[in-house]
């Protein structure tokens, strides 16, 4: 009988829980967007400054870095580039952009790319 009363107190409890009940009232990821999309936001990559960088989150900071470097290959019309060149860019990048975060990051980021 106390077994049973106490499971069905457990059941009881997580029927009304309020965590439940949110869980219940908010939509899925991938009902509001199911392929999972980026925002529609817009933005400047040539206005972006390092303050704007450096709090990002490591994956968007990461993501940001390399769509950045691209866009400067681009504009410097270089399309070959070594692994290990990026990677060194986006350190020294990183480094200043800390000590300096009203610059823009795509002008301290042409400063450390090579050739």
């Amino acid at each position: 009988m106390k077994k049973t009363l106490i499971a069905g107190l457990a059941l009881a409890g997580l029927a009304i829980s309020p965590t439940q009940t949110v869980a219940q009232e908010q939509p899925s990821q991938t009902e509001v967007d199911p392929l999972g999309l980026a925002s529609e936001e817009m933005f400047d990559l040539a206005e972006m400054r390092c303050w704007d960088m450096v709090t990002l989150n490591e994956d968007d900071r990461g993501f940001a870095l390399v769509l950045l470097y691209g866009y400067a290959s681009g504009k410097a019309s270089k399309s070959t580039v070594s692994a290990r060149e990026v990677q060194v860019a986006v350190v020294n990048t990183m480094q200043e952009c800390v000590d300096k975060p009203d610059a823009l990051v795509l002008d301290i980021l042409e400063t450390h790319m090579h050739g």
